[in-house]
């Protein structure tokens, strides 16, 4: 057995890539690492199909990749897929590859295969890497190419191409040469034509360094990605279409890095997610991105789609059940015997005898007033939110049940004075809301 197939072997089973049952379908492109990693599927025990692309990019060069690949599965009796394709306007690198994996993903589905596997190797992933750089990256970034991305596998990670190259002439393998990948128009062509060669004269060894580096960063990678996941699940907390981050955890200014990981998931750069960072401590700042918006508080961020509906209105003419929004409302008239005032902020207890229907609930506007239980004279809206410390990201949401031209219930929060239980209440109307259960992200 050579090397390299021992190595395919044991990278496949130490990255569990496959199991013993799996039906592979392997992209061969006809070119010099599809052909490898063809043979050494052969020379395995696991059971594969071929697809291959034609994109029509080449004319009769790429007819006879296609035909090359025919040749090849036909005389090792290999099912073959083959599909041409017609790319529209845009990137053709681009819409090249989405083309090329939904394809595969449908042959998947429609023949019943678990895994597809590709052919990229060792140079292919640093080169990803480099490019990430020069984007501008994280560490995942630097990582280079998983070997595995759900159903797409990359077996041939662990070998370069110089590897491949010596296995492909010592075993008589033929190939196809893309003519394509001598042009420097291209990205990832130029930083292998122009940029890698200069790299390699400073170290020979280049790629093999970065499979080690790159093992490193991987690591870290995960080690960076599982705190993110407890900082996630002890600390964010989802209420309707509103996401709080509370910000107890931290501590340094490391920790930037893991409040970036978070905040990328809504869509915030890591530059933004600086900026975010150092205003911590000054509330009301905001930040915007992705119909997003994301506003500081005195111990959380809290980030809530920017649209708002202010002028919305619902009017309830009796009993029954409504809904404004995400928010459910309740009312019934209730026997004074079943009070029960547990201090459940959701529920709202008022003399029916002094409510006038239409009740109209809406969210508090500027210059609302009211006056709270227990206290004489009114008070503005504003100004209760503020003495009760409500975060500045959910006053906006706070809504109000009005009975004419009254406030008799600041939802959430407080009834009016004028609308409360008493000894001489005969009736009692029941109110209460019910929005998504806050819970753990």
């Amino acid at each position: 057995m050579h090397s390299l197939q021992k190595q395919f072997h044991d990278f496949i089973k130490k990255q569990e890539l496959l199991n013993e049952d799996d039906l592979v379908l392997l992209a061969v492109s006809g070119g010099l690492d599809s052909m490898v990693m063809a043979d050494l599927f052969l020379k395995s025990n696991w059971r594969f199909e071929v697809a291959h692309c034609n994109f029509n990019l080449r004319g009769k060069e790429s007819d006879g990749d296609e035909e090359f690949v025919q040749a090849w599965a036909k005389e090792n009796g290999i099912q073959l897929n083959v599909k041409n394709f017609k790319l529209g306007k845009g990137s053709t690198q681009i819409n090249a590859r989405n083309a090329r994996y939904e394809w595969f993903h449908e042959l998947l589905i429609e023949k019943k295969l678990n895994k597809v596997s590709t052919a990229h190797h060792l140079n292919d992933s640093f080169e990803t890497s480099l490019i990430n750089l020069v984007r501008g990256t994280g560490v995942k970034g630097l990582v280079g190419m998983r070997t595995q991305n759900e159903k797409v596998i990359r077996p041939m990670l662990f070998a370069s191409k110089d590897q491949l190259e010596e296995y492909a002439k010592e075993n008589a393998l033929k190939w196809r040469e893309d003519s394509s990948n001598q042009k420097v128009d291209y990205e990832r062509n130029f930083l292998r034509l122009e940029v890698i060669p200069k790299l390699l004269e400073l170290n020979p060894s280049l790629i093999h360094t970065y499979q080690s580096t790159s093992e490193r960063l991987e690591m870290a990678a995960e080690m960076i990605s599982s705190h993110v996941m407890e900082v996630k699940a002890k600390h964010i907390l989802v209420n309707g279409s509103t996401t709080e981050l509370t910000l107890d955890w931290v501590e340094t200014n490391t920790d930037l890095l893991i409040l970036s990981e978070i905040l990328s998931e809504y869509g915030f750069s890591y530059a933004i997610s600086k900026q975010i960072f150092e205003s911590l401590g000054k509330p009301g700042k905001q930040f915007f991105t992705n119909n997003l918006v994301l506003s500081i508080d005195r111990n959380s961020l809290f980030i809530k789609p920017q649209e708002v509906d202010a002028g919305d209105l619902l009017r309830i003419e009796s009993e029954g059940d409504f809904h404004f929004h995400e928010t459910k409302f309740r009312v019934a008239f209730i026997d004074k015997s079943e009070l029960n005032f547990a201090g459940n902020t959701e529920i709202a207890f008022l003399d029916a005898d002094l409510i006038h229907f239409p009740l109209k609930v809406r969210k508090w506007r500027k210059g609302d007033r009211f006056t709270p239980l227990g206290m004489n004279d009114s008070k503005k809206v504003s100004d209760y939110l503020i003495d009760k410390k409500v975060p500045l990201a959910l006053k906006d949401d706070v809504l109000v049940v009005q009975s004419g031209d009254q406030i008799a219930w600041l939802v959430g929060h407080q009834i009016a004075d004028g609308f409360k239980i008493s000894e001489a209440t005969r009736n009692v109307l029941c109110v209460s809301f019910e929005d998504a259960e806050p819970r753990s992200a």
